[in-house]
């Protein structure tokens, strides 16, 4: 019995002690669940802030991915602070000279250089060189030459920003060069050669006239003679008043009235003028210059009012040649009534042309009319209601066909 009992308790005690291990075993697996599920929370919290932190990080990189973008989009916004009236009626003053600018017509051409003398911008004359060029004002002698005398007058008025406008002026086709030549040898401006020669590179196939202005050769602006073709060189005296305001270019003009007619003429005695015309077979020539010369003075003083002082002052200073026919300018031009003058001067360039049609000393029918083309192209401006651009002799010459039938 007792032995049974020491058995059942030996046998008891061998269970304990392979159960105490595994509880053990148990108690530290369970211990250490918790060891190693605490790290994991902070590892599962840990994973939050970084997925957090990943749209964080990846903001700097698309910066960086946008780097074209992000550079373009500051100076846009400068541009806009810069230009605020772009978008407000503030933007129009600055911009309402644009189009002007742009010379999108000769008509927009002609009015910014009847104006310019008010708006004064010599930055833009290279452009609006090419743009007569373009417009085919240099393929006519009375526009040509009046943008000649434009472009001098911007190159004499200008000593120290004058030189650098040339160069922008080219490229220029070899024959409408000429206009660029003539304007840097009608100037003024004391170093004119120099000019010459400092652009002759760009124009060697002008070099002969180049030279020829240099030489001496041909006359410059204010030593254009009037009695033979003189009418190009009144509307080149012309173009340089309205560059520059000055007064000589248009006392020269007032040298070409002794060959109009006077208003007190019930016909035009050529008679008192020349001796014959036989003995001045440039008298066509003369009176279409005289004609010229007094219609554009009135017309011209219509619209500057400037310019009367200028006559009333110079009246009394001209010979009486001069003086009385400036003096019929002078009333014409009080009252608006230039359109008289115009009428009485082609009246007179009739009579001139039947006259010499019938001598036989006078010239062909073809030159006295090709010689009659420059005055009918100058009238033509008021006849066809251009009377308003500061241009009148520019303005609609090519259009009138007066000249053909008065030669017919």
């Amino acid at each position: 019995m007792l032995r049974c009992l020491a058995f059942i308790a030996l046998a008891y005690c061998g269970v304990a002690v392979l159960t105490l291990p595994s509880a053990a075993q148990n108690s530290v697996s369970v211990a250490k669940q918790p060891a190693r599920l605490a790290p994991s929370q902070p590892q599962s919290a840990a994973p939050a802030p970084q997925a957090q932190e990943a749209p964080a990080e990846p903001q700097p990189a698309p910066p960086a991915a946008a780097t074209p973008v992000a550079p373009v989009e500051v100076p846009i916004e400068r541009y806009k602070a810069m230009r605020p009236p772009v978008p407000t009626a503030l933007d129009a003053a600055p911009v309402a000279p644009e189009p002007q600018g742009t010379f999108t017509s000769v008509e927009r051409l002609m009015d910014w250089i009847s104006n310019y003398r008010d708006h004064k911008a010599p930055s833009r004359v290279p452009a609006a060189v090419h743009a007569m060029r373009q417009y085919g004002l240099f393929g006519d002698e009375e526009k040509a030459w009046f943008c000649t005398g434009f472009i001098a007058g911007v190159l004499g008025s200008n000593p120290k920003d004058g030189p650098n406008l040339i160069p922008r002026m080219f490229p220029m086709p070899d024959k409408e060069q000429a206009v660029i030549i003539r304007a840097i040898a009608y100037s003024g401006r004391p170093d004119w050669r120099e000019l010459l020669e400092k652009n002759a590179a760009k124009m060697p196939l002008r070099r002969p006239l180049i030279d020829d202005f240099i030489a001496g050769k041909r006359p410059i602006l204010m030593e254009l003679p009037l009695d033979h073709g003189g009418s190009p060189g009144i509307y080149a005296l012309w173009g340089y008043y309205v560059a520059t305001g000055q007064y000589e270019p248009v006392v020269r003009i007032m040298q070409a009235l002794r060959w109009s007619k006077d208003k007190d003429d019930s016909g035009f005695s050529f008679r008192k003028i020349f001796s014959g015309w036989g003995s001045d077979p440039s008298a066509v020539e003369k009176i279409t210059t005289g004609g010229t010369a007094k219609w554009t003075l009135a017309s011209y003083a219509e619209r500057d009012r400037e310019l009367l002082k200028l006559y009333r002052a110079e009246h009394d200073r001209q010979p009486k040649e001069i003086a009385k026919p400036l003096k019929d300018v002078i009333e014409a031009a009080e009252v608006f009534e230039s359109e008289k003058i115009r009428k009485d001067q082609f009246g007179a360039i009739e009579d001139a042309q039947r006259a010499q049609m019938t001598s036989e000393a006078g010239m062909s029918k073809g030159a006295t009319a090709g010689s009659i083309a420059i005055a009918t192209g100058c009238v033509a401006a008021t006849a066809l209601g251009q009377a308003y651009i500061a241009v009148p002799c520019v303005i609609g010459g090519a259009l009138y066909t007066g000249a053909v039938k008065l030669a017919q």
